[in-house]
């Protein structure tokens, strides 16, 4: 009875081993969060006992028994000195890698800190941020931060005309993505201890300017070293948030310092989980970060030029989202997708006009797509909305205002788990919004939130919308061209871009993609077809 029992619970443990190693949308379904790796310790203990049971217990011969136990011994201990742990996937499912290189982590190139000449004004390179044009992508998802790219055309026959590599180098580590105006483009990297700013010749990747601060945030498996937040390219300077809450705004021709501020007290004590990971937001001629440190920071505000804080207000806890700002019922607000919800607050004095409560995972605070406004006549009325989502269970939902002259408040139109968006931004073409529920791509009808299609397994990644085209930054690294259909998933492209564990969120300035992680970064010219400038998009 004790070994049929031992044999079942073997059995069990190594099915649902197989499931979580190979089937991330049942391993969704089942569990959230951490939860399946519960299931998993389950099924390596229910192993080790049948194992035990079958080394002392059994009644095959000792002989037999020693050999097969000397085999089972070795398969571990072999696989431990081979393999190192590398991480864990946006699934929290652990990677590993060879010990010897190229695989191995500690052959991986580590980029330098910065030198004294980084920033020398006589070097050869030209670097102009001021004169912006309608193709730049001058930070965090586009122009209006929702992910959509205007007046590019792309031809969707990769097999024919596929797209072109112009550049490839490595980086430093940070989960950053990059801005682009004109003929170059910055990002944030992690050299050494030093946290950089780094600018790079758009077409060739040549290195232009380096700027460095003595910071260093460094993650554990999952989290990863150094900065997160895109910086914000903004007449002619670059704005930038580091992971341990140091706010720059520098010189775009030079990279020097035009001033400086560190919005933690204690970057140790003050700072989040997983690091500061908010792009600064440009309002008129402010520029509003989120570190939520009450009491009375949560959101502040200071003045781009001269670095003079303007005004600071409320005690949300600080989430991973961006600050974005859009036109609701009339009245332009910040949205502040904060750790406990989402705020409205005035852009002028940082007066806070509604909120919505959105917990996340419990303390931690998970609140990181980006939300998205919702401004469509759909099925004969008109939606006028904001929406959000995140993962770990807890879905999405469309909020829609209900304001009077004596009260400003938001509600859920619809509310459900239909998509799941965990650290991904959505995009919305015509009636449908378009996400990865958990890793997989979903679309859902904006009235509704019903689900028309969930297919197509791209991890963690990112999307950018071009017309009725989604580009699919794949967690695995690669980019998939796919159409923005309401009918099923169609794929029509797909690029081996990047190695590797890929969140970063990649950037299209005219038909060139910008894409990194952090290892690489890479440059293709993708095939475009003619295109009006700023036409008007069609929709389903």
């Amino acid at each position: 009875m004790i070994a049929q029992a031992l044999f079942i619970g073997m059995g069990l443990g190594l099915l649902v081993a197989f499931f979580q190693a190979t089937e991330p949308e049942l391993r969704a379904r089942l569990v959230s969060g951490l939860g399946w790796m519960l299931w998993m310790v389950a099924g390596l203990l229910s192993a080790a006992i049948a194992f035990l049971w079958f080394l002392l217990f059994s009644r095959i011969s000792w002989r037999t028994r020693l050999g097969l136990a000397v085999i089972g011994l070795a398969v571990p201990v072999g696989a431990a000195g081979v393999l190192q742990f590398e991480g864990f996937a946006g699934d929290l499912t652990p990677k590993f890698s060879f010990v010897w290189p190229p695989f191995s982590s500690a052959s991986r190139a580590r980029i330098p800190p910065p030198s004294a000449d980084s920033n020398d004004e006589s070097r050869a390179f030209h670097v102009e941020f001021s004169k912006e044009t309608p193709f730049d992508f001058p930070g965090f998802l586009g122009t209006t931060r929702d992910g959509i790219v205007m007046n590019v055309g792309l031809e969707t026959d990769w097999q024919s005309v596929p797209p072109k590599e112009l550049w490839r180098r490595r980086v430093g580590s940070a989960w950053s993505g990059c801005a682009i105006v004109g003929d170059h483009a910055v990002t944030q990297e992690q050299r050494g201890d030093q946290e950089c700013v780094v600018c790079y010749e758009l077409l060739t990747g040549n290195e232009c300017w380096v700027h460095g601060d003595q910071a260093l945030f460094t993650g554990v498996g999952v989290h990863g070293d150094g900065p997160r937040a895109t910086p914000t390219i903004h007449q002619g300077r670059v704005y930038s948030l580091g992971a341990t809450g140091l706010l720059n705004c520098l010189e775009g021709s030079t990279g020097k310092v035009a001033w400086s501020t560190s919005l933690l007290p204690d970057p140790q004590h003050d700072n989040l989980r997983w690091g500061l990971s908010g792009s600064p937001l440009i309002v008129g001629d402010l520029v509003v970060v989120a570190p939520g440190v009450g009491p009375g920071r949560s959101v502040v505000a200071f003045d781009q030029m001269t670095g003079k804080e303007v005004w600071a207000i409320e005690d949300f806890p600080a989430g991973y989202s961006s600050l974005q700002v859009v036109e609701l019922d009339g009245v332009q607000v910040i949205l502040n997708f904060h750790g406990t919800g989402l705020a409205a607050h005035d852009p002028q004095s940082g007066t806070t006009l509604w909120q919505f409560p959105w917990v996340t995972q419990g303390e931690s605070m998970v609140n990181v797509a980006q939300p998205l406004k919702v401004a469509k006549a759909i099925g004969g009325s008109e939606l006028d909305g904001i929406l959000i989502s995140s993962g770990y269970g807890q879905g999405i939902a469309l909020l829609v205002p209900e304001f009077t002259t004596e009260s400003k408040t938001v509600r859920p139109q619809w509310r459900n788990k239909q998509l799941k968006s965990k650290f991904s931004n959505m995009v919305i073409r015509g009636e449908f919004v378009y996400g990865l529920d958990d890793g997989v791509l979903a679309c859902l009808e904006l009235k509704t939130g019903k689900r028309f299609w969930r297919n197509g397994r791209y991890g963690h990644g990112q999307l950018l919308r071009i017309d009725n085209l989604i580009l699919v930054q794949a967690e695995s690294g690669e980019v998939v061209l796919v159409e923005a259909s309401s009918s099923e998933l169609k794929e029509l492209g797909r690029l081996e871009a990047l190695p590797g564990k890929t969140w970063n969120h990649p950037a299209l300035a005219k038909n060139r993609l910008l894409v990194r992680n952090d290892q690489y970064a890479a440059c293709f010219e993708l095939p475009v077809v003619p295109v009006p400038v700023e036409r008007e998009l069609p929709t389903d």
